[in-house]
């Protein structure tokens, strides 16, 4: 997020112009940085004086949440999301890796802390968020006033001192006076997670700012547009296009609904010009009857979507109903942002395709770690002011290699993907993060290729495939759907039988329509939650198959 310096220039030019857009909270730029500044001298009470002063944050998208990420940048505290749906091991691991001094944290986020612990947890200090309301208007009632005072220069701690844990809110620290001076930031550094494992990344402060402006050349951001954020900021993606549009003044609204009908409204409201959607929030926006009269606004000009699930149904609908906006992303948490789908390509191109980012390299490396010519299928490695630094443990993929334009240093990612001759990517598997039955890796290729063949059917909304190994079913393949529109089903239910037993003869299909295929915000598939709901219908469906085949027996 931006620094208390560069919300007061803001603030100097144009102080009355709307910074933060939270439900019925309107922060003008001058009362920003008076809140930054308030909060901030609160927070830099309760730091210690030493070892590695981190924050994290377990939040959805709110004014309070983007004050208190200004406030660590001002104080040169790095502060990282996590993913409140992750599971509870993976939860600890993280914060034992990162062993914050700070959590800020939603009241209805904070049970998910309860009883955990890392090596300075208990004399962290929780800042609950007094989140707002559906409605954006009443404040939450679950909201504890301190537990203990906040201990200055954070020598003391709750056990030395016998009080209660140090949980205290976000208004208790904004009532704080102003900073009579800016403290001296340490080495600056920013921290992200890799979803779906225990990495975390590291990027240093001159990587951001080339990355910064690399963004703003390439989407031409400026202090006239109003960005919609309708993706978590946990999501590496969604923090740092919000963090671009405020560095140059422009308008950041902010929705933590994920709701077809709300977002539509604020769009037409704010007069929103660019926007960040995560996959699911998205279908369900261009899904809703609310979202038609969108393209005839006339003003948004820029739609950014990670693009790995999204399909060729959302493409169409995207164009159709918010005009040709929509900008599919190849990111990763190492990589960054690395390559878009522009509106116009995606009306020709296949999915899980995109053209490098202006300041990014791609490559495309043979089993040895050589550069491959184009059209030849290889591991995808990412060069550029995106990419990280390196992760937190130590352990990298970095490479150097001469791609054309001399020796650079690489990162290797688990993808798999062919460059064309005009360098555009295309993503043709995965060389990680595949299920546990799934681990030839011909068979994983061929079910990326029936993926990517699904996401490519027009007659789909949308659909998935996943692997199983189970009891019930054996070696099997998952396919559900969502039907392009209400008595399509059946038209649907061939096709994907069709892909299925062409790309993959060897393992049956069970193949389902449903109404909701759940999705984390990264666009990962949900598979326990899925599975739950997808199980019961497809053994009713084996016992019928099976109880017709014996009555024709007989």
């Amino acid at each position: 997020m931006i620094k208390l310096d560069d919300i007061r220039r803001h603030a100097a030019a144009r102080p009355d112009a709307i910074a933060v857009v939270d439900g019925a909270t309107r922060l003008s730029w001058t009362d920003f940085a008076d809140a930054v500044d308030r909060f901030a001298a609160g927070l830099v009470a309760r730091l210690p004086e030493a070892g590695p002063v981190r924050a994290v944050f377990l939040a959805d998208p709110s004014g309070q949440l983007t004050v208190a990420l200004a406030a660590c940048a001002t104080l040169g505290v790095p502060c990282t999301g996590l993913d409140p749906a992750q599971d509870g091991d993976r939860l600890d691991a993280l914060l034992g890796a990162l062993d914050p001094c700070t959590v800020f944290v939603d009241p209805h986020h904070r049970p998910l802390l309860e009883g955990r612990t890392w090596p300075g947890g208990p004399a962290s200090s929780w800042i609950t968020l007094d989140a707002t309301a559906a409605g954006g208007t009443e404040p939450a009632q679950d909201v504890r006033e301190p537990a203990c005072e906040p201990v200055p220069g954070g020598t003391g701690t709750p056990e030395a001192s016998g009080a209660p844990h140090p949980e205290v809110s976000f208004r208790r620290l904004s009532e704080s006076e102003p900073l009579r001076r800016l403290p001296e930031p340490p080495h600056r550094e920013s921290l992200g997670v890799v979803p779906g494992g225990q990495r975390i990344t590291v990027r240093r402060a001159a990587t951001e700012g080339r990355g910064l402006v690399a963004l703003i050349d390439e989407f031409g951001f400026d202090a006239h547009d109003t960005h919609l954020v309708a993706a978590p900021l946990w999501l590496p993606l969604s923090l740092q296009l919000a963090r671009t549009l405020l560095a140059v003044g422009a308008t950041v609204v902010l929705d933590a609904t994920r709701d077809a009908r709300t977002l539509a409204a604020l769009v037409t409201a704010e007069h929103v010009t660019t926007a960040v959607f995560d996959p699911g929030t998205l279908g369900r926006l261009l899904a809703h009857p609310a979202s038609a009269p969108l393209a005839s606004l006339g003003r948004l000009r820029c739609v950014i979507a990670p693009g790995r699930h999204v399909g060729r149904w959302t493409v169409n609908a995207a164009w159709e109903r918010l005009g040709p906006v929509l900008h599919l992303a190849y990111t990763t948490p190492e990589t960054g942002l690395s390559a878009i789908l522009t509106p116009e390509e995606g009306q020709v191109s296949r999915m899980r395709t995109g053209r490098a980012v202006l300041g990014t390299t791609l490559a495309v490396l043979d089993a040895e770690g050589a550069v491959l010519p184009a059209g030849r299928p290889g591991r995808v490695a990412v060069c550029g002011h995106h990419v990280m630094d390196g992760h937190l443990d130590g352990e990298d993929a970095f490479v150097t290699l001469d791609a054309g334009a001399g020796e650079q240093r690489f990162f290797v990612t688990d993808d798999l993907g062919v460059l064309d001759e005009q360098g555009r990517l295309t993503l043709t598997g995965r060389g990680a993060g595949v299920t546990s039955p799934a681990r030839d890796r011909a068979l994983d290729a061929a079910l990326f290729r029936l993926e990517s063949d699904l996401l490519n059917l027009p007659c789909l909304r949308d659909t998935a495939v996943v692997r199983v190994g189970l009891p019930a079913l054996g070696d099997a393949l998952v396919v559900p759907f969502i039907a392009v529109a209400v008595g399509r089903e059946v038209s649907g239910h061939t096709a994907l039988r069709t892909a299925c037993a062409r790309r993959v003869p060897s393992i049956p299909a069970h193949v389902i329509a449903v109404d909701h295929i759940p999705y984390s915000p990264t666009g990962r598939i949900r598979t326990a939650e899925l599975l739950e709901a997808v199980l019961p219908i497809i053994t009713l469906n084996l016992q019928l198959e099976q109880s017709v085949h014996q009555e024709v027996s007989a």
